[in-house]
């Protein structure tokens, strides 16, 4: 299966493009088409064999070319040119927070910079001193940037280890009972440092040698009769546990964690004279639970806690009382606050936008393009936002069963104004603020900038408050408590981005919960295959300990509407 491999051609075409200061809109191109491929559930190679490759969302015509150019070759001529004119090392330096596409260029001109180790020599040296645009500042946010893209790369985003673990248990299910994913990867942490899958089965060994011999390894580790672990070549170290029909449920109990939930179980099972073995439960070394997992909290007397609780973070005091969440679900969710269309940096039109919302059952969901200031992105000024409104009139003729809600993704600027005038923000449906520019502002003036934000009457959500983009972009310096308090204060709700971002992460978003801030989980889908994120959105929620009621876009349109047609309290 070739996906990951042009997938990662078109990121590295997209990555020298930014070198280059080439068209953004044939960047983005590229970056929505290593997207496309990355996600397609069967192998590239299929559909360039069956002759679909255009039929791919987010292929064209020059990338579909390039496919069938790598499969047949193993290569892409115009990337070998663009790798004749800068190294391939330079590319890991576009991903060090706090250092863009034009001063990678100028470090590798002027000081002959082209890897991340020689950055990080160059800084310890003292050898960038007096280079312009580097003052004491950058090279300070520079020092933290390398320390924070160390510990990013360490660990696969949520979305991506899904992806990897589905792909796993596709290859092996014909050879067990069952297979289950286990560890911080059901838990849903936003990050995973290794997939842990437990199967069922009589044939472990069988199973182990089926497992280890899988295309995608590229090095087996430690091996038992029933353990094995191996490094795939995407990174990540898997581990492989086969447990009986009778103590499968006590394994994956086990292997799901984390280690404190663990440690408080031990703590609850003794209290009640048991002891939580690996296989089982027991009480005097006599059996008495091991299959299903649920039975092993009957025995303890306690409610089944749900995976995403299990952090050691007073889930079982909760389970011991009653008064256990009952954690949303995918199904709660009613529509999609946070989307994008052709209007601005989107692959579909409004209409194809609406045809997939109706297909997954939603009731409204909102157009929410980005505004001027995004340039880039196409961003929409008034005068296109007025525009746009007539074809949301037209298409909401034909989808009478689907509210389509006018809405904006309003640029927050430097200052803490908004970057569109107040009369069209206040002729909108819904208004989405974020931030996309100055990310290197102190944590008191991007506090003072959000917070100003927050307050503003036509604001109703604040979309990814921290900025953060898994493995890629660290959050930006914000005071997130100040935040959750003023959103509380203005009836403002803050996101969680369902994308590649997963912000607010799980802990803020418990905060925003406790505080009583409503939290809106979106999707920010920029194309049809996104929409499926917002099942990691919900995760997070999961995490957060959120009902149904903690989250805005559970609501039915009807309570929707009068949340979004609130008195506007809020001071200017």
């Amino acid at each position: 299966m070739q996906n990951a491999a042009v997938a990662k051609i078109f990121n590295d075409i997209a990555d020298y493009l930014e070198l280059a200061d080439d068209n953004p809109f044939k960047i983005r191109a590229y970056r929505r088409a290593a997207e496309a491929v990355a996600t397609h559930s069967t192998p590239i190679e299929d559909a360039a064999e069956a002759g679909t490759l255009l039929e791919i969302e987010g292929l064209g015509q020059a990338t579909a070319e390039k496919t069938q150019e790598f499969l047949a070759t193993g290569q892409v001529r115009f990337l070998e040119k663009l790798r004749d004119e800068y190294p391939l090392s330079l590319l890991d330096l576009l991903h060090v927070p706090n250092l863009g596409p034009k001063k990678v260029k100028q470090l590798y001109r002027e000081r002959g910079i082209s890897s991340v180790e020689e950055l990080q020599s160059a800084l310890c040296k003292g050898e960038l001193q007096g280079l312009a645009g580097f003052g004491p500042k950058t090279l300070q946010n520079l020092q933290q940037g390398l320390l924070r893209m160390a510990e990013m790369t360490k660990r696969l985003p949520l979305g991506d280890a899904r992806r990897v673990a589905a792909n796993l248990v596709v290859a092996l299910n014909s050879s067990a009972d069952r297979i289950e994913v286990a560890g911080s990867l059901r838990r849903g942490c936003d990050t995973i440092g290794n997939i842990n899958l437990v199967a069922q089965t009589n044939d472990a060994p069988s199973l182990i040698e089926t497992f280890t011999k899988l295309p995608g390894v590229l090095e087996v580790g430690e091996q038992t009769d029933c353990d094995a672990s191996a490094r795939l070549h995407t990174g990540i170290e898997v581990h492989l546990h086969c447990a009986t029909p009778r103590d499968f449920g006590a394994a994956l109990f086990h292997a799901t964690g984390s280690t404190q939930h663990l440690a408080e179980a031990n703590q609850q099972a003794a209290a009640r004279g048991f002891e939580l073995r690996c296989d089982g439960l027991y009480r005097n070394d006599e059996f008495v639970a091991g299959a299903p997992e649920a039975d092993i909290f009957k025995a303890l007397n306690v409610p089944f806690i749900e995976p995403e609780l299990r952090e050691g973070a007073g889930e079982w005091e909760a389970a011991a009382s009653g008064v256990l969440p009952v954690l949303v679900s995918l199904a709660d969710i009613r529509g999609d606050l946070h989307t994008h269309s052709t209007w601005s940096d989107g692959t579909v039109t409004i209409r194809q936008m609406a045809t997939e919302m109706r297909e997954r059952g939603y009731s409204y969901f909102a157009v929410t393009d980005h505004s001027k200031a995004l340039v880039m992105a196409n961003g929409l000024d008034a005068a296109r936002l007025r525009a746009q409104a007539e074809e949301i009139a037209a298409v909401q003729a034909d989808f009478p069963d689907l509210k389509i809600l006018r809405g904006i993704e309003c640029d927050i600027l430097r200052d803490g104004t908004l970057d569109l005038d107040d009369d069209i923000l206040h002729e909108l449906d819904i208004v989405v603020a974020s931030v996309h520019s100055a990310f290197t502002l102190d944590e008191a003036s991007q506090t003072a900038r959000m917070v100003r934000a927050i307050a503003h009457p036509a604001v109703d959500i604040i979309a990814h408050p921290t900025g953060r983009v898994l493995g890629v972009r660290p959050p930006y310096m914000v005071n997130v408590g100040a935040l959750i308090e003023a959103a509380r204060d203005s009836a403002t709700a803050l996101e969680i981005n369902a994308s590649e971002r997963l912000d607010l992460r799980d802990t803020h978003a418990k905060s925003a919960r406790e505080a009583g801030v409503l939290l809106a989980v979106d999707s920010d889908a920029h194309a049809p295959r996104m929409l499926p994120n917002m099942a990691l959105g919900v995760i997070t929620a999961r995490r957060a300990w959120c009902e149904s009621a903690d989250v805005l876009n559970t609501k039915s349109l009807e309570n929707l509407m009068q949340w979004l047609n609130r008195p506007q309290s809020k001071p200017l």
